[in-house]
């Protein structure tokens, strides 16, 4: 009778396995077929849109808004540069006793006056005009199209709510799977020619704006170019007055000189640890693609045949 029962036990066990397995076999075969239906349907819901054209608008936006902030900061740091220069030009001719240099000094205060603040004005227009005013017009006009990004947003925020509450459904009630998935498929091509649309309408924008950066980007660099090549000319008269208003002057030539070569050798110090810093940084690049490897300091004989 004991035998009887302990086999008894031994088959009630083997059985009750068994249907555990079939049990667990049964829910990952239900948990593949709904994540089959969640991958039909568009896949898990995204934090971001993942729009190529509008992960793209995102950069150039922020980008612009940056640019609308720096170019205006840009302006007021250089007129306030320009300032301050004609004012130590004023200084220094006003304090200046050296006859020899009486020359130098007014060219030098009519370099940093008159000269200057016509360069300046020259900048500060093209500036405006194809950097400050054409980011301000796309950071603040396009209302319509800010609000068609929002309203994307929502739509795409309503979608991954319905399409969730499908899903939940899909796994809740397996009876009905075919209407369930027959939903999530319908919502997921409204969804897909939604997303067409938009995609279309910020490409357009995003290649305007390319257009207009171009434009602005040409207008920083030339009137840079020719603001600063403008202020080095008129420098330049500066040490031709120098140079004749000192009348061979051995203390003037030489305090020159020495100012010229002490600048030479700054720029040739500088100069030079830019390019121990690129070096530097291609040796580390280089490095951490095929490191080699440490010699083995077990012992010294074993030390001295890594080496070898």
């Amino acid at each position: 009778a004991a035998a009887v029962m302990h086999k008894l036990a031994s088959l009630s066990a083997e059985l009750k396995s068994k249907v555990q397995d079939a049990g667990s076999a049964l829910s990952d075969v239900r948990s593949r077929v709904t994540q089959q239906v969640i991958d039909a349907a568009g896949g898990g819901a995204a934090e971001e849109d993942e729009i190529p054209e509008l992960q793209q608008h995102a950069r150039i936006d922020a980008s612009l808004r940056r640019l609308y902030e720096r170019s205006d900061k840009y302006m007021r740091a250089l007129n306030q540069v320009c300032e301050m220069s004609r004012a130590l030009s004023e200084d220094f001719a006003n304090v200046l006793a050296d006859p020899a240099l009486g020359q130098a000094a007014s060219a030098f205060k009519a370099a940093k006056g008159p000269h200057a603040q016509a360069d300046s004005t020259v900048l500060g227009q093209v500036l405006y005009r194809n950097v400050f005013q054409p980011v301000r017009r796309e950071v603040e006009g396009r209302k319509d199209f800010e609000r068609r990004l929002a309203d994307r947003k929502k739509v795409r925020l309503d979608y991954e709510a319905f399409r969730r509450k499908q899903v939940g459904l899909l796994q809740s009630d397996p009876t009905n799977k075919s209407v369930y998935e027959g939903n999530l498929e319908a919502a997921a091509k409204t969804f897909a020619r939604h997303s067409e649309g938009v995609a279309r309408d910020v490409a357009a924008v995003n290649a305007e704006r390319q257009q207009m950066l171009s434009v602005a980007f040409a207008g920083l660099v030339l009137s840079q170019l020719e603001f600063f090549s403008s202020s080095a000319g008129a420098l330049e008269d500066v040490v031709v007055a120098a140079s004749a208003g000192g009348g061979g002057s051995a203390t003037l030539e030489r305090d020159w000189a020495r100012m010229r070569g002490e600048m030479a050798q700054l720029v040739a110090n500088a100069q030079q640890q830019q390019a121990d810093k690129a070096a530097a940084a291609a040796a580390r690049d280089r490095g951490g693609s095929g490191r080699r490897r440490s010699p083995c300091r077990r012992s010294r004989r074993c030390s001295l045949a890594c080496r070898s």
